[in-house]
């Protein structure tokens, strides 16, 4: 079929299949959570001049010279329209109503069963706009669906110039209007990682018929919410990294009040000689764990198993074996030498994971490791380097949430 030849051409990323009558497109913007299900033929004819670009949630209508920007269906009516100079090139920027190439597309949306809330890119926005009028019926403030275009002579610009200019216009658009919405712009990389798996409790247990839950802390759940709702991997890191940075601080010091309470209520506790000694000795092993590392170390060792973050490990076992080299050059060491050693792990396994967790938390927060130099780039794969161990920090924190007192 010549349209979905010409489709595929402007858009190498894609996927397609034929089930019975059913034409079927993934990895559109080169994300597979979700994919198109065709069943009518006539619709094919608004994706031939159509690109979907992986470094934007957007359409280019490659015939019309206009950029589509696919925003979330917006709680007010954006009507503003203005031009944009650019390297001698004038553009014409609006928001407006979706096209029907876009409407098109949503109709047809549908959600993999692989997709996982961890992931920021399309298939959010598309679930919104083909479910929106069910959203607003009955909402006094309905949702408006509004995107954003922006046309001129995309043609005569090579295509990196594309993406230079959209970051100028996001920019421009926050000088003026810190509530304006903004283009979302992806880093792209030729060594996208795409066989990252997702580990869950209840592929290899049945999920529980009754679940007996203890009064959690507030401050934890209310982290591990924000890590959840985070809208970058790197927010979701560090907030599940604050999650083990708070327990440990306080397992450590409750540690130390529950040893030094023991003592004074001990009936003889009159005996000076024999419970100075212990006292001594119960400060000397706080001193010498009180560092930030040891504080962790000690949380980890003594609340969260190996059997505990086992599955973590094995699902996606290819990134803890291999070393793992980032773009920017920051470098973490391989967890195992094999396969066959994550079943029987070197007995220091716990603390190699705190290791390799915390330096990475380090060059996030800190966009550079001053001591090599070296950092990790908001690149695409970077992102995908660091997912598999954004799944472990995820089971490791919750594993200390449900044992923490």
């Amino acid at each position: 079929m010549e349209r979905i030849k010409n489709f595929i051409t402007n858009n190498n990323c894609v996927k397609t299949e034929n089930i019975g009558e059913i034409l079927i497109v993934n990895n559109c913007w080169n994300d597979s959570s979700f994919r198109f299900e065709f069943t009518d033929t006539d619709v094919l004819d608004y994706l031939e001049t159509s690109v979907l670009p992986k470094e934007l949630f957007a359409i280019y209508h490659k015939n019309k010279n206009v950029y589509e920007f696919i925003f979330l269906p917006l709680q007010e009516k954006y009507e503003r329209d203005f031009e944009y100079i650019y390297c001698g090139h004038t553009f014409k920027l609006y928001y407006g109503e979706p096209t029907q190439t876009f409407e098109n597309l949503a109709n047809h949306f549908v959600i993999n069963d692989t997709a996982d809330e961890i992931n920021e890119r399309a298939y959010g926005f598309l679930r919104y706009h083909k479910y929106y009028a069910s959203l607003a019926t009955g909402n006094p403030e309905p949702l408006v669906p509004t995107n954003f275009f922006i046309e001129g002579d995309f043609e005569s610009m090579p295509y990196d110039k594309h993406i230079e200019f959209f970051r100028h216009v996001n920019f421009m658009l926050s000088y003026y209007d810190r509530r304006s919405p903004r283009i979302l712009i992806y880093s792209d990389s030729e060594d996208s990682i795409n066989d990252i798996k997702l580990p869950c409790k209840s592929n290899i247990e049945n999920f529980p018929k009754t679940i007996n839950s203890n009064n959690y802390d507030a401050t934890l759940l209310e982290l591990m919410e924000a890590a959840r709702g985070a809208s970058s991997y790197r927010l979701k890191y560090i907030f599940y990294f604050q999650v083990l940075e708070y327990c440990s601080y306080y397992y450590i010091e409750n540690n130390l009040r529950r040893k030094i309470t023991n003592i004074i209520k001990s009936p003889d506790i009159l005996n000076s000689e024999k419970y100075s000694h212990k006292i001594i000795e119960i400060y000397s092993d706080y001193f010498k764990s009180n560092k930030d590392d040891k504080r962790m170390e000690r949380l980890l060792l003594d609340l969260c198993t190996y059997e505990d973050i086992k599955d973590e490990l094995k699902t996606n076992s290819k990134y803890f074996i291999e070393d793992l080299c980032f773009d920017g050059g920051f470098f973490v060491k391989g967890l195992f030498k094999d396969e066959n050693e994550i079943d029987s792990p070197p007995q220091t396994i716990i603390q190699t994971i705190r290791k390799n967790i915390d330096s990475l938390r380090n060059v996030l927060v800190h966009a550079r490791e001053s001591r090599e130099n070296s950092e990790i780039k908001p690149t695409q794969k970077n992102i995908q380097l660091l997912t598999p161990y954004l799944y472990l920090l995820r089971r490791i924190a919750e594993t200390v949430v449900l044992k923490f007192e």
